[in-house]
């Protein structure tokens, strides 16, 4: 259930938009792309971090930056070796960039559902301000410290997600259908945004290996029935239906999210609004915490120790807390704000650090050539998304800042 939950989220409401912009068949060939090669990459995961504990004759399976740092330490290629050094910290901040997009991208769900719901009771309030108004409740969810007062959030988040995805499958799949709907993209240009909300949606491979070092039988985690497998198999069907169905019932006026398309008018959709409002910032305080420990730890190391230790995480995390704020405001568009943190981090993560490492450990004499083959043309992907898709996005974002310059 909780790599379910790490992989589901608002990356699952937008694949409305990246069918929207890829068709019905180019984005469904796409997302089973993406995940076929996110799947493969979870289980050379595990079976590095298997492998690199064996050789550590270590207790507990080591974390996802011990892992690449360790294959590419034991790496018979010298071009790994001289980088194994530097390779964990990247790894690290790239999963602490992550954490903070995905907490930006929670603040703007927030404040783009709220902003409607407010609108229809005739409060018409610009999205920086609507961001403001959330700000205590964000606030609150970011101070929580210990585990054991935000491990209860995550059954209410999961009981609020659930109970939105029925909402929406709902009235997707009731009335008639949009005559709008294409089975192939409009404009390629487009197509990095597409990528980066796929590979958004794919935000779980940092919970792979921690649920995998807790299992004491890893073949219940990795076999074909396992859970990896079945979780994964679990996410692509809530993404593919909630894309399609949203897609053909919207058409192109699908939004950002699938919950701004429900009538707002409905007083069933306004409870259901607000439930999800305070699913996602439950989600919020998970997200949230491993990255206010990563900075934490960080300052500690270099400035400490503190002689007020609640004080000094308090209010770095009241910092990191108006970071995401700074960043959800500066780009208030959820789909592009969601397919940049896909394209630059979340493709590292899913994608180049896994096929990397498995290139470094692979020995001449033990490696296949098929193996190496699949490993490049995952990196292959990765580079062509990534840059494409940082070069569409911040295009996009431009442009959008331009056009609302303009208009004010």
């Amino acid at each position: 259930m909780h790599f379910i939950k790490g992989n589901i989220g608002c990356g699952m409401l937008a694949m409305g938009e990246a069918f929207k912009i890829g068709g019905l068949y180019l984005t469904l060939f796409i997302l089973l792309y993406v995940w076929l090669i996110s799947v493969y990459n979870m289980h050379v995961l595990t079976t590095l971090s298997r492998k690199v504990q064996n050789r550590l004759q270590a207790k507990r399976a080591p974390s996802f930056g011990d892992t690449v740092e360790n294959a590419f330490k034991m790496s018979d290629k010298w071009i790994f070796r001289s980088i194994s050094n530097n390779i964990r910290k990247i790894v690290f901040y790239n999963i602490l960039i992550t954490q903070l997009g995905l907490c930006s991208v929670y603040i703007l769900f927030i404040g783009t559902s709220l902003q409607k719901l407010l609108l229809q009771y005739s409060y018409e309030i610009n999205i920086q301000t609507v961001l403001l108004l959330t700000m205590p409740l964000i606030m609150v969810c970011a101070s929580l410290r210990k585990l054991r007062f935000i491990a209860p959030l995550s059954t209410l988040a999961n009981f609020a997600l659930i109970t939105g995805v029925i909402t929406i499958m709902y009235y997707s799949c009731s009335g008639p259908s949009s005559k709008g709907v294409r089975y192939s993209y409009s404009k390629w240009t487009e197509l990095p945004t597409m990528f980066g909300i796929i590979m958004f949606s794919f935000e779980g491979i940092g919970l792979v290996l921690p649920l995998f070092a807790e299992i004491e039988d890893s073949k219940k985690f990795t076999s074909s029935f396992g859970v990896l497998n079945f979780g994964m198999v679990a996410v692509m069907m809530l993404n593919v239906p909630l894309g399609m169905t949203g897609y053909s019932k919207w058409g192109d006026d699908v939004k950002s999210s699938l919950t701004l398309n429900l009538p707002y008018d409905h007083e069933l959709t306004q409870f259901v609004i607000l439930m999800m409002i305070l699913g996602i910032a439950c989600s919020y305080a998970l997200q949230f915490y491993p990255a206010a420990v990563i900075v934490y730890s960080d300052l500690e190391k270099i400035y400490g120790p503190f002689n007020h230790p609640a004080v000094w995480d308090y209010s770095i995390r009241i910092c990191i807390c108006l970071v995401t704020y700074l960043a959800a405001s500066t780009v208030p568009h959820l789909d592009l704000f969601m397919s940049l943190v896909g394209s630059v981090t979340c493709v590292a993560l899913t994608m180049i650090f896994p096929a990397l490492s498995n290139l470094a450990f692979r020995t001449k004499d033990k490696g296949s050539f098929f193996g190496s083959f699949f490993d490049m043309v995952t990196i292959l992907t990765a580079v062509i998304g990534s840059v494409t898709g940082i070069y569409a996005n911040t295009t996009a974002i431009y442009e959008a800042f331009s056009q609302n310059h303009s208009n004010g």
